[in-house]
C-alpha cells in the first residue's frame, strides 16, 4: 500500500485554506485529488459533483481543493502536495506549471487535464472543449441572425488572455470567423479577471469606445451578464449580438429572457466523473484511452434548444 501520510499535515493545512470534500466511506485504497482553480465557482462545482458521484460509485477517496478566486500559484500548492502524497490520480486544468505535469509522470501519477490543455507535456489525458467546433457553432449563429454578407466587429473578454485556454479561443474565432464572406474585425480583447464587477467595467470600456460592435463573445463564464447589462444600458443591445460559455443558471435565464443570444456549453459534471472512470480503468485494468484528447459533446444553447438542451446533452454522451 502507498504511503499516503507523507504529507498529511500540508495536505490538510491546504485542504483548510482551499476547501475539501468529505471522503464517502472508503472501501477502497485509491486516492484522487481534484485541484480545482476555482473552488466555488457554479460552472466548476459541476465537476465536483461528477467527481463526487464517481468516487462514490468506485469506493474510492477524493478531494476537491484549490483556491476560490484564480491563483495558479495555490494551484500548483494543491499539486505538489498531492504528488507527495502519492495521489493515484490528479486532476486540474491545464493553467498549472508543465514542470509538475512532468513530476506526476516520473512518480507514476497520471495527471489528467480538463478545460485548458498543455498538449506537449506529459498529462495521462486532455479532456476539454474542440476549440474550433466552439467557433464554428458560433459563427452559424451569427450567421443565422446577420447573413453572410454583413461585416462582423467583434470583441472578446476573457479571463486571463496570458492563459493557453483564452490564447487557443480566440486563434481559432480568428480562424473560423476569416469563412464568414462579409469579412470581420476583432477590435477588442479584454480581461475578466474572473470577478463580475471588473467584467461589467471592462465591457463599458470597450463599448463605450467600440458602440458599432455587432457581436460579443463571452470566454469568462461570469462576463455574459456585465456584457448584456451594459449593452441595454447604453441602448444598443438591439444592434449586438452576445454569446457566452457555460451554463450556469444566470446564463440559462439570460438566453429565455432574450438579453443574450446564445452560449456554448458542455459536461462540466463529465470532467469530474469520466477522469476518475479513465484513471481507474488505467490503474485496474491497464487500459489507456483510445486517445490522449477527449473531447465531450458542445451544444449552442439558444432560445430555441434552452428548455431541452439538458436532455439531449446527456443523450449524446
Amino acid at each position: 500500500m502507498k504511503n499516503k501520510l507523507i504529507s498529511l499535515l500540508c495536505i490538510l493545512m491546504l485542504a483548510g485554506c482551499y476547501g475539501k470534500t468529505e471522503p464517502a466511506a472508503n472501501e477502497n485504497d485509491r486516492y484522487f485529488l481534484f485541484a480545482t482553480p476555482l473552488r466555488d465557482h457554479t460552472i466548476w462545482l459541476q465537476a465536483k459533483a461528477g467527481l463526487n458521484s464517481a468516487c462514490d460509485f468506485y469506493h474510492v477517496h477524493c478531494d476537491w481543493i484549490g483556491p476560490n478566486v484564480i491563483d495558479t500559484e495555490k494551484m500548483n500548492e494543491v499539486i505538489e502536495t498531492g504528488i507527495l502524497q502519492q495521489a493515484d490520480g490528479i486532476i486540474t486544468q491545464g493553467v498549472i506549471d508543465s514542470s509538475l505535469i512532468q513530476e506526476a509522470k516520473e512518480d507514476g501519477i497520471p495527471l489528467i487535464l480538463v478545460d485548458s490543455d498543455q498538449p506537449d507535456s506529459e498529462r495521462f489525458a486532455y479532456m476539454g472543449k474542440d476549440f474550433k467546433q466552439q467557433a464554428e457553432l458560433m459563427l452559424k449563429d451569427v450567421e443565422k441572425h446577420l447573413g453572410t454578407k454583413e461585416k462582423l466587429k467583434i470583441a472578446i473578454q476573457v479571463a486571463e488572455s496570458d492563459f493557453s485556454i483564452a490564447k487557443q479561443q480566440i486563434e481559432q474565432i480568428k480562424s473560423v470567423f476569416q469563412q464568414h464572406p462579409g469579412g470581420y474585425e476583432l477590435v477588442d480583447i479584454s480581461d475578466s479577471k474572473s470577478d463580475i464587477v471588473r467584467a461589467k467595467r471592462e465591457w463599458k470600456n470597450v463599448l463605450s469606445q467600440y458602440p458599432d460592435i455587432n457581436v460579443a463573445i463571452n470566454f469568462a463564464a461570469e462576463s455574459a451578464e456585465p456584457c448584456a447589462e451594459t449593452a441595454k444600458e447604453m441602448n444598443i443591445r438591439k444592434h449586438i449580438l452576445i454569446y457566452a460559455v457555460d451554463d450556469m443558471p444566470a446564463t440559462i435565464s439570460m438566453i429565455k429572457n432574450g438579453d443574450i443570444d446564445g452560449s456554448i456549453v458542455t459536461s462540466f459534471y463529465d470532467y469530474g466523473y469520466q477522469s476518475i472512470k479513465l484513471m481507474m480503468e488505467y490503474l485496474d485494468h491497464g487500459k489507456k484511452p483510445e486517445s490522449t484528447t477527449v473531447y465531450p459533446t458542445l451544444m449552442m444553447v439558444t432560445k430555441e434548444n434552452v428548455n431541452t438542451y439538458k436532455g439531449d446533452l446527456n443523450e449524446k454522451k
